[in-house]
């Protein structure tokens, strides 16, 4: 999958000299541009745009820079935003908003490069961890290292989230397990998947997950039992 880039700059030069940089990096990124922090604010929440990566300029007229940031960190932290100055006096305040890097115009390739390298390296780490489904032509992307259980109910399969909340889509578990990080979730029942890093308890024929009680079915015992002891061992003197 390309990584997808958003620049926002208010100055033409600089989006055009940056964009031919990232091209000769990687001429399959997806880059989308913007000159007013605004626009960017208003895609990006509405769902319209997704980024991994968003280049910001911090001098612009209206909202800038840090003030974007700010906003947009609200929403999706899980933006890499790079900010791009001509002055190093923001430095402190990049930070504050957990900006992932920080780079002087005008660009010097190498740095950007070092910059990049690092960027994609975190970026393709996390998206070993994630999901996508659909739903209602509502896209989700989930970490599924935020999913307490994965439950099949009436042809949806509702992922139950560690903050409370519930997505769903419509799907099979059978096809899901397949898409699911290796060693992270067990198939315990016809209607469950449990993730083991969250489970407190192992019963003769069930997990608990805090307050959850999940049914462990006889076609799924001896494999779902010998993958927890299995996740058990592999842990130990872990903490």
């Amino acid at each position: 999958m390309p990584i997808k880039i958003a620049i926002c700059d208010d100055m033409a030069e600089d989006i055009r000299l940056l964009s031919a940089a990232l091209y000769n990096y990687d001429s399959s990124f997806e880059i989308t541009t913007y000159t007013k922090g605004e626009t960017l604010i208003d895609e990006l929440l509405d769902s319209k745009l997704s980024a991994d990566i968003l280049f910001l300029d911090i001098y612009m007229p209206g909202i800038d820079g840090i003030k974007t940031a700010q906003r947009i960190c609200r929403e999706r932290k899980d933006i890499k935003i790079i900010f791009v100055s001509s002055s190093n006096e923001h430095y402190s305040q990049a930070y504050e908003v957990f900006a992932f890097n920080y780079i002087l115009k005008p660009f010097d390739r190498e740095k950007l490069y070092s910059v990049l390298d690092r960027a994609i390296e975190e970026i393709r780490r996390e998206h070993s961890y994630k999901i996508r489904f659909s739903y209602k032509s509502t896209m989700y992307s989930v970490d599924c290292r935020h999913i307490f259980f994965i439950e099949s109910r009436d042809k949806l399969i509702l992922y139950h989230l560690s903050d409370g909340s519930t997505l769903q889509c419509y799907g099979k578990l059978d096809n899901l397990t397949k898409e699911l990080p290796e060693n992270f979730f067990i198939r315990c029942h016809q209607s469950f998947i449990v993730n083991t890093s969250y489970i407190t308890e192992m019963g003769e024929a069930h997990f608990r997950i805090g307050q959850v009680v999940i049914s462990i079915s006889k076609k799924y015992m001896k494999n779902a039992k010998n993958q927890y002891y299995a996740y058990l061992f592999s842990h130990m003197g872990k903490g």
